[in-house]
């Protein structure tokens, strides 16, 4: 076969696209987005085999490490050695994992395939197909696992996985197994134990969406055009939506037996769960990044536009519409009688589920493409102005802001009276009640991507091609 030459396609997203589409100049705070296209021959191959073989060596170091770790605590008198013995065991268990599952350099695949529909024999047994764990992204608006394991900063690196390109989506957890996209274009499922890769499925263009699983399914957008619908056991293609432009970042949801999904030539779409065909389609003033949420009936999403609809989920039709004076990238978190979002005009919004008239508005530093995270009184939102707020989400007073490391683009969750977000290269894991911070761990690149927690893990992916799993330490 002949090599294909590596091609980079660059737009802005907060200026010319919109320009284009939605009539909205240029600003000094525009956001420039990269999408790779066709990266395939002989370049990507030697580039696959050198970072299989950084893989490799970095967990290698992880796993010495972990050895000197347990030989200093094995000499330890500490009453909780005997804990942090199998801790560590287990940890260097997963290491040890992901080493045999990393492919050679010279081509030779692991004991555990990687490719869709391959044999699966000493892959990881498959326990998904149930909606419970975390199963769509920003599902829960407390971002509460379905389980009520206890979990408490500081947080101990369990295992990473890399993937071909960075990780700026967020994760599913269903069942036991993760599932994520990654600019690699690929989708892919993980053991949440111990990191071991189940399955991949690449698609046609980057994955910035984050995968939504239901009823054995998973349902994921690629910036190929296409909203994918995938066998959650095998990865195995079950049938694909043909949107009209890319479905960046906008995650799909699942209500109703209609999938939902955002995409970037402006329309909002509705398709069967069960064999993809379309429901409807709702133009809108402009490209949607933001993911769609469902309540009632209605589907609640916001557009670079400046507007955030609310549609009939049966037919699309506009229930009503609420006009900002910037783009919202900001995916929305629903309350009992308010829909809360943030706009790059430097607000958040509250805004009445009712009939779409303004509750309050809170001004930020910044540009807000942080979706909020709404537990009780409290709404979490990041900022570009590197700070996370806590508002009253009664009359978005702010209760505290705290300054991180960097602009705020990942979305934060609250679990355990701790809330947790990335910004710039690091994890933060913040006091709720006063923005304190506890705990820290720095990563190799951005993460933009939104913490999930379910089953004792919290899980994000980074720009340095990276998913993260962590677990509490003594846990």
């Amino acid at each position: 076969m002949m090599s294909k030459k590596m091609h980079w396609l660059w737009f802005l997203l907060m200026g010319s696209m919109v320009a284009v589409a939605g009539g909205c100049g240029q600003s000094a705070q525009e956001k420039e987005i990269k999408i790779q296209f066709n990266v395939s021959g002989n370049a990507q191959s030697q580039q696959k085999a050198a970072e299989q073989e950084k893989i490799i060596a970095e967990q290698k170091k992880r796993l010495e490490e972990l050895q000197n770790s347990l030989a200093r605590v094995r000499t330890s008198n500490a009453p909780q050695s005997r804990t942090e013995v199998q801790k560590i065991e287990q940890q260097i268990a997963a290491v040890k994992n992901q080493i045999q599952a990393v492919p050679s350099a010279a081509g030779q695949t692991a004991a555990v395939p990687t490719g869709a529909g391959a044999a699966k024999a000493a892959a990881p047994a498959f326990t998904g197909g149930s909606n419970s764990g975390w199963s769509m992204f920003r599902q829960n608006e407390k971002s509460r696992a379905a389980s009520g394991t206890t979990f408490v900063p500081p947080l101990d690196l369990l295992w990473k996985y890399r993937t071909g390109e960075k990780v700026d989506g967020s994760a599913a957890i269903v069942g036991g197994v993760i599932y994520v996209g990654s600019n690699d274009n690929n989708v892919y499922a993980i053991n949440a134990k111990d990191g071991r890769p189940i399955w991949e499925k690449q698609t046609g263009g980057p994955v910035s969406s984050s995968p939504a699983v239901v009823n054995g399914k998973v349902f994921v957008g690629s910036d190929d055009t296409y909203l994918y619908c995938l066998n959650a056991k095998t990865g195995a293609l079950i049938w694909r939506g043909m949107t009209g432009g890319p479905v960046h970042f906008s995650s799909p949801a699942v209500a109703g037996g209609f999938v939902f999904v955002g995409s970037m030539d402006g329309n909002v779409y509705a398709f069967s769960e069960a064999n993809g065909a379309l429901a409807w389609k709702r133009k809108t003033d402009g490209p949607i990044a933001a993911s769609p949420k469902v309540q009632n009936g209605l589907v609640f999403i916001g557009t670079l536009g400046k507007t955030f609809y609310a549609l009939d989920a049966a037919s699309g039709d506009p229930k009503w519409t609420f006009a900002t004076q910037g783009r919202i990238f900001s995916t929305a978190a629903l309350g009992e009688d308010k829909v809360y979002f943030g706009s790059d005009d430097k607000n958040i919004y509250a805004v009445n589920l009712a009939n779409g008239e303004l509750a309050w508005k809170c001004a930020a530093g910044g540009w807000v493409s942080s979706s909020p995270c709404l537990s009780g009184k409290y709404l979490f939102v990041g900022a570009n102005d590197m700070n996370l707020y806590a508002l009253n989400s009664d009359t978005g007073a702010i209760r505290w802001k705290t300054k991180l490391k960097g602009k705020i683009l990942s979305s934060p969750v609250e679990f355990g009276a701790n809330v947790y977000v990335g910004s710039g290269d690091s994890l933060f894991a913040l006091r709720a009640q006063d923005g304190s911070q506890k705990w820290t761990y720095a990563s190799g690149g951005s993460m933009d991507s939104s913490p999930v927690i379910c089953d004792g893990l919290l899980v994000l992916g980074s720009f340095d091609r990276s998913v993260y799993a962590f677990t509490a330490v003594g846990q």
